[in-house]
């Protein structure tokens, strides 16, 4: 088990704001810890701190957190306030896991509808079918065929359901390590498909953006610069035409260009706010407004998500019930009907 970085952080800005050095600190958090994994990973970043490496790549190696906050610790190494930045991250970091918080909420049903279609699947495709085709196998040769028709049938419908499942959770499990999973290589995969997917485009699109500008109003309000920002910004984003978009305004800044904000990241009422900004601070807080706009904006794409795949996954609850009945229920009662009729015709 890792630490938690937020914990971790806080800890560290408390620490620090009271006169304690880098590694003391560490060090209190390796003493109170309980964990063996976690005092480990304590001891492997003072260790490393302590042989020259910076806290960032350190906490980078031996934590993994997400490419953003990596950018963010290392902006607050290389000038102004270390401090002072670390509390900016702190404040970062609580938005970010209240978004979390607020779409993990909505999780629960659709997994729970998932599972018990699952459970019904391989019970009728690995104990309901085979079971009755054994029994059938004991029967008049034309009562068996009757019930190897129907039962082929059943098979075909557990097909469908299976496929459909697959399918569904598939969609399901993408979007939700695009937005969830801290690992860069697998989120970043995630996020490539799930910005092309129907629905899920929108959320990634909103929540990539929140996190984003989020992450570039703590620093510029925390007196790092455009360019600097806007580089940390570019290499912390896992999805390719935002990185452009933002290499883009690196370019324009780079030139000495006024207007290095018209890209379709912002929209065109957030280009015109922008153009109204008179120094880095107003930008800064602006950005942070927009950041609250596009998390606003996630969670009302989130809870369209959400909703639909819990209907839909409902409704493949219902399939799957119907299959089963299909499968178990209606194979006895038409064995049933199989043995009156055959002993009628004797």
């Amino acid at each position: 088990m890792r630490p938690d970085l937020l914990t971790l952080l806080k800890t560290l800005q408390l620490s620090l704001e009271n006169g304690k050095s880098l590694t003391n600190s560490l060090m209190l958090l390796q003493g109170i810890s309980k964990e063996k994994s976690e005092q480990r990973a304590y001891a492997q970043i003072i260790k490393a701190i302590q042989e020259g490496a910076s806290f960032s790549s350190s906490v980078e190696k031996y934590i993994s957190p997400s490419p953003d906050i990596i950018q963010f610790i290392s902006m607050a190494e290389k000038g102004g306030s270390f401090v002072k930045t670390l509390k900016s991250v702190v404040n970062y970091l609580e938005i970010k896991n209240t978004f979390y918080q607020e779409s993990n909420d909505k999780i629960a049903l659709p997994l729970i509808y998932f599972t018990l279609t699952t459970v019904i699947v391989i019970g009728i495709r690995f104990f309901a079918i085979p079971f009755h085709l054994k029994e059938a196998s004991t029967y008049d040769p034309k009562i068996q065929a009757v019930i190897a028709e129907h039962l082929h049938m059943a098979q075909i419908l557990s097909d469908v359901l299976f496929g459909s499942l697959l399918l569904l959770s598939i969609y399901f499990f993408i979007a939700m390590i695009a937005l969830f999973n801290y690992t860069g290589i697998l989120q970043g995969l995630a996020k490539k498909y799930a910005s092309i997917l129907p629905l899920s485009s929108g959320i990634i699109s909103y929540f990539e953006k929140f996190m984003l500008l989020s992450l570039l109003s703590e620093m510029l309000k925390n007196g790092v610069s455009l360019k600097t920002s806007f580089k940390a910004a570019a290499t912390s984003t896992l999805v390719t035409s935002i990185s452009k978009q933002f290499t883009i305004v690196l370019d324009r800044l780079s030139k000495g260009e006024k207007h290095f904000w018209e890209i379709s990241f912002f929209e065109e009422i957030e280009q015109r706010l922008l153009s109204g900004a008179g120094n880095i601070t107003q930008l800064g807080d602006m950005l942070g407004q927009f950041a609250q706009r596009s998390r606003l904006n996630a969670l009302a794409a989130a809870t369209r998500f959400f909703r639909i795949i819990t209907v839909m996954s409902i409704l493949l609850l219902a399939f799957a019930v119907f299959v089963e009945f299909f499968t178990i229920v209606l194979t006895q009662v038409l064995i049933q009907q199989e043995f009156i009729n055959a002993a009628g015709h004797a």
